[in-house]
This record gives structure tokens, C-alpha cells and sequence, in this order.
């Protein structure tokens, strides 16, 4: 986790943002398209540290990146573990793909994903261990395939993806009540257009020769808190569930976009309130975002009830001053609500680089626009 400090004073802003590429879109067209061995062109607007790290790995295994051109093909053995930094996601889709090799891979990580378990998906695929560093490998990829979805859609999604390479057909089945659902129907969606018909039947990929990533709509929540306008607003097929931040009603049910936890919670306080529900697997992310969450509002002042699966919300609330420095506990969404908040009254906020992880530019948008931010 990272301790650098990054101070922000009360200011004004004026203008409008615009939002990173989605890296839920980026991942998976990358993984395909590292099954494709024709050329497929990704046009992303910009490149958070997750969807880096994915590429990296991609290259250590063999597969060629020039000029946001991915040459597919087979995987070779690499000659150092895969380090995939931050990204849960990219780790889980890496630990399938690796597990149709016939040699052993080592994943890693910083050190918030080694607290992150993927047991649900290392159980699947009858691998030992559940956190990082493991290895992953040597064709453990047995024929009847059952995953829990009840924590996770990333296990499900990496399965789906890591099939072409399967060396025949398996039959997955899932338990439990599903979570980011919009997530695993995404990664399936991109499965069928580039050629899969049956969960667990292997195809010859074939990827567009170019494929343009839209906008992250996830992100969309932090232009809210910060009552600001997007120039680029992704279309509701590719918002993944996060057109929730725009419903009508106070009852928000995060059961499919619980990525939305800290700036929705943020933004309810300060406008009418309400009710966050449905976000119990929130706990589970890169912090427990559920109690950080609280914690970080209560480092502005604001007060929330949690219950299990979210919080009841008073509006109307006023951010006071931190008295210390805020803490985000190695994860960026906390952090990008942290410096939103800041911008109301000043604050020093932990993690001064954690919004590259998905928005490089935010920090740089932000002090465009007004903001003053001394990193």
C-alpha cells in the first residue's frame, strides 16, 4: 500500500471530464484477441496500470503488443512470474488461461491483491491455493467445471475466456445467486461475437481486425460527486449496470455495480440521501470497500449506517475538514472519492498515484479544470 501523500485545497471546478476507456472492455478484448493469431487493433483513449499490467503479462507468455496491436496465438513458457500489479481481474483471467498450459506459471501481485483470494476459481480449476504468489498450469483443467458466482463474476468470466484453449469441451456449471452479472453476460456477449456457441465448447477465436473500447461508465460516478459533466458517456449496453447512478428513487441495489460503493455513498450524503443495497461481495474488492468506505466519509465528517449489504444515508450533509490524513487503504476508488471530497474543504489524501490503476489522466483533468492539487 502505498503511503505517498497527496495534498488537495478547496477549490472551484468548471468544465467538463472525460472518461478513461472501460478496463472491464479492455481485458477481455485483450485476452481474446491473445487467442486470435490475426492482428486485432484495440483503440483504447487511455491506459490504466490494470490493463498495463494484463498486456505485460500477455508478452512475458509469448503474445506480441505494437502499437495497440495484439498478435495472438500460442502461449509460451515465460521466464519470470507474471506480476499483474493491482488487477484482480486480470490476475483471475491469467490463472485460466495458464492452467490449459502444459508448464507451470507464476502470478503475483502488489501487495493488496496478495490479500485477495481466489479460491472460488483455484477450486474450479483443482489448483492449490487461493492467493497470490501461486502457480498456475500443467492442464489442471478438469472435464465438469462448477464455479460460485456468488462472490464474484470474474471467476465465470475467466473460465468462459480461457476455453479456446482448452483441449476439449467441458460443461461449466455455476452456484449460487450471481453478483456483477452485466460482467459475466459482457464477457459472453464478446465470446459470441468472436465465434463461441456453447458454454464450455471451444472455437477458433476470430476478433474484429479493430475494436474501439468505449468509455468506463463506473467512472462516471466520480463526475457525479463532483457535479460535473462527461464529454463522452458510454452507451447503456456498455455501462455493465452503473446507469443505476441515474434511476429515479433513493433505494440503489449495487448487486451488479458495487464498484459504485464509495462516490455513490459520498454523493447521497451531500444530496438527498438513501438506501445502498445489494453490495455485500464490495467487501471483497481491493479493500473491504463496505467498511473503508465509512471510514473515509467519517474522515470528512459524514455519518453512515452500514448493514450487511450496504448503508441507510442521511442527506444533506456538510464535509467537514480531516483531522489527519485520510487513509485509502491501497484502493483507487477510495481515493478518487477522497480527492473529490478534498476539493470541498482541503484534505491530504494516501495513495497519490492509486487513480492510475484506472484513470491516469483524472488527476491532471481535475487541476485542468481548477483544481488545486499538490502531489
Amino acid at each position: 500500500m502505498s503511503r505517498d501523500i497527496i495534498t488537495v485545497f478547496a477549490s472551484e471546478l468548471s468544465g467538463v471530464l472525460e472518461l478513461p476507456c472501460s478496463k472491464s472492455h479492455a481485458l477481455r478484448w485483450l485476452i481474446l484477441a491473445a487467442n486470435d493469431p490475426s492482428p486485432t487493433r484495440i483503440i483504447m483513449s487511455e491506459l490504466g496500470e490494470d490493463v498495463e499490467s494484463m498486456i505485460g503479462c500477455l508478452e512475458k507468455l509469448g503474445i506480441r503488443y505494437d502499437s495497440n496491436t495484439i498478435y495472438g496465438g500460442e502461449l509460451t513458457e515465460p521466464s519470470s512470474a507474471l506480476d499483474v500489479g493491482n488487477s484482480g481481474t486480470a490476475l483471475r483471467f491469467l490463472i485460466a488461461q495458464c492452467a490449459t498450459c502444459n508448464f507451470e506459471v507464476l502470478l503475483d501481485g502488489d501487495d493488496s491483491l496478495r490479500l485477495r483470494s481466489s479460491r472460488g476459481l483455484c477450486l474450479s480449476l483443482s489448483l492449490d491455493g487461493d492467493k497470490v504468489p501461486l502457480y498456475s498450469g500443467s492442464k489442471t483443467v478438469e472435464q465438469n467445471i462448477e464455479v460460485d458466482v456468488s462472490n464474484s463474476s470474474q471467476f465465470l468470466s475467466a473460465l468462459l475466456l480461457a476455453t479456446p484453449r482448452m483441449d476439449g469441451a467441458r460443461r461449466i456449471s455455476t452456484i449460487g445467486r450471481a453478483v456483477s452479472r452485466r460482467h459475466s453476460d459482457l464477457t459472453w456477449r464478446l465470446c459470441q461475437e468472436t465465434g463461441a456457441k456453447d458454454w464450455g465448447q471451444p472455437w477458433l477465436v476470430k476478433c474484429p481486425d479493430e475494436v474501439m473500447i468505449p468509455a468506463d461508465a463506473s467512472m462516471m460516478a466520480f463526475a457525479l460527486l463532483a457535479g460535473m459533466n462527461v464529454s463522452n458517456p458510454p452507451a447503456e449496453e456498455d455501462s455493465l449496470g452503473h446507469e443505476v447512478l441515474f434511476q429515479s428513487g433513493d433505494v440503489y441495489d449495487l448487486r451488479d455495480a458495487n464498484d459504485l460503493v464509495p462516490p455513490l455513498a459520498a454523493h447521497l450524503c451531500l444530496t438527498s440521501g438513501g438506501v445502498i443495497r445489494g453490495a455485500a461481495h464490495a467487501s471483497l474488492k481491493e479493500s473491504n470497500r463496505l467498511s473503508r468506505t465509512v471510514e473515509l466519509l467519517h474522515s470528512f465528517g459524514l455519518e453512515v449506517e452500514e448493514h450487511a449489504d450496504g448503508f441507510n444515508i442521511r442527506g444533506n450533509q456538510r464535509v467537514l475538514p480531516p483531522n489527519e490524513v485520510v487513509k485509502t487503504h491501497g484502493d483507487h476508488r477510495l481515493q478518487m472519492t477522497a480527492l473529490i471530497l478534498g476539493l470541498q474543504v482541503g484534505a491530504q489524501i494516501e495513495g497519490a498515484e492509486l487513480h492510475r490503476v484506472a484513470w491516469p489522466s483524472f488527476v491532471e483533468q481535475l487541476s485542468a479544470l481548477g483544481a488545486k492539487i499538490q502531489p
